[in-house]
């Protein structure tokens, strides 16, 4: 794992962390906190596990017992992951953006 400051690991397109978390669109697993998100450059599909301060890239790996594996992490300066009192959502927010996922 290593980090990085910028950028889609398939296009190479300049993204912030923070441009990554507007391009999510989808809850994959409220489980393990997995996003996936499209890349605004090559609309490739990238998958996304939010944490404080930091964004992770990687993919869900194994069908019975499934994990992420991170490929690479992104600082998101004051990012924050907050409780939820519902089952399969997931709330993140920084000082000036809030975000809402929910499980299909």
């Amino acid at each position: 794992m290593s980090h990085r400051h910028s950028g889609c690991p398939l296009c190479g397109g300049k993204l912030t962390a923070l441009d990554l978390l507007n391009a999510c669109d989808e809850l994959v697993d409220a489980e393990l906190g997995v996003l996936s998100a499209r890349c605004p450059y090559c609309q490739g599909r990238l998958e996304i596990r939010p944490a404080a301060g930091q964004i992770e890239i990687g993919y869900i790996v194994g069908a019975n017992q499934p994990r992420f594996d991170v490929a690479f992490v992104m600082d998101c300066a004051g990012l924050e992951m907050l409780a939820g009192d519902e089952a399969g959502g997931l709330r993140l927010r920084t000082s000036e953006q809030y975000w809402a996922f929910r499980e299909a």
